[in-house]
């Protein structure tokens, strides 16, 4: 899976501000710092490595990925099965409701449904397959029941080619979500442990919470899209509005500031591993807390333009 920047590292997904005034204050942002630290100090023992932490949580990035795009797939398919399952109640006769294709049309409809609850519940592998060979024996009931009314095996019916287009539509459609199973059994095999699940998930909400001006390790960057982030020792963790996550070593963000054209309000120039993003307004919290970060370990931090 290729994320934003076309490189294989996965990007795996709303601020909230309380008591600015006390937020403000120096003793809070140590504190804060503190508490950064003491979450650097409790991540898993294979995080010990900046490398291996940034692997192992590109993996969680990327299995969270998966875990979504499943889920959002899920919408469609409960609301085919609703729809199923609302053409078998109200449009077939009451008479032919539990008659034999009655009652293979809401065994189908129930499994569609199901398999949507099951794929928005407990996103698998398994659950996709499960959807396409549904969606194939869909296509397939339809296609036949089509074919036998126009050899006279069904009275008392007329060839509908909507129905037929529909279903040739659905056996290829399940053909192609059962051919996705084989590539996302191997990614989903590669589940992560609950407890870097769970750090992933903590480390999320904190970034959405933080504000740079209070916290010495976050940042807000107004560019397009907004991004927020969190460094925490050798790593960034930039999150998009969409929920991506970006994951970088120190030595691949650059940000830079331009002060020339108006010293009160300069301009950002961040660039993440290699590709820039567009200019935006640059806070002094920003710009303070990328160069504290930045140079904590001797890197070179780029200089203000025009300075």
């Amino acid at each position: 899976m290729v994320n934003r920047f076309g490189r294989n590292a996965p990007v795996a997904n709303p601020p909230s501000f309380l008591f600015p005034s006390l937020m403000a204050s120096p003793l809070y942002k140590i504190a804060s710092s503190i508490a950064d630290l003491h979450r650097v100090l409790r991540m898993p023992d294979e995080f010990n490595n900046a490398e291996e932490q940034r692997n192992i949580l590109r993996r969680v990035a990327l299995y969270r990925e998966l875990c979504q795009r499943v889920r959002r797939s899920s919408t469609m398919t409960l609301i085919f099965g609703a729809i199923m399952l609302a053409v078998w109640s109200a449009v077939i006769p009451n008479g032919r409701q539990f008659s034999i294709f009655g009652t293979i049309f809401l065994c189908l409809a129930i499994l569609e449904f199901g398999t949507g609850l099951l794929n928005r519940f407990w996103p698998s592998a398994e659950g996709v397959l499960l959807e396409g060979a549904v969606l194939v024996a869909f296509g397939s009931w339809n296609v036949a029941r089509e074919l036998m009314i126009w050899q006279g095996i069904i009275q008392g019916g007329q060839v509908q080619v909507l129905f037929l287009a529909f279903g040739v539509w659905w056996i290829f459609q399940g053909l192609q979500t059962c051919r996705s199973y084989f590539q996302l059994r191997v990614l989903f095999a590669q589940r992560p442990s609950a407890e870097h699940l769970r750090w992933f998930d903590d480390l999320l909400k904190e970034i959405r919470e933080s504000d740079p001006r209070t916290d010495a390790l976050a940042l807000r960057l107004p560019t397009e899209p907004y991004i927020s982030a969190k460094l925490l020792g050798e790593n960034a963790f930039f999150l998009y509005p969409d929920g991506d996550v970006v994951i970088l070593g120190r030595e691949e963000v650059y940000l830079e500031r331009d002060a020339t054209k108006n010293p009160e309000k300069p301009i950002g120039y961040l660039i993440l591993a290699g590709y820039p993003m567009r200019p935006f307004p640059l806070s002094q919290a920003n710009w303070d807390n990328y160069v504290n970060w930045k140079g904590d370990e001797g890197l070179p931090v780029a200089r203000p333009i025009g300075s």
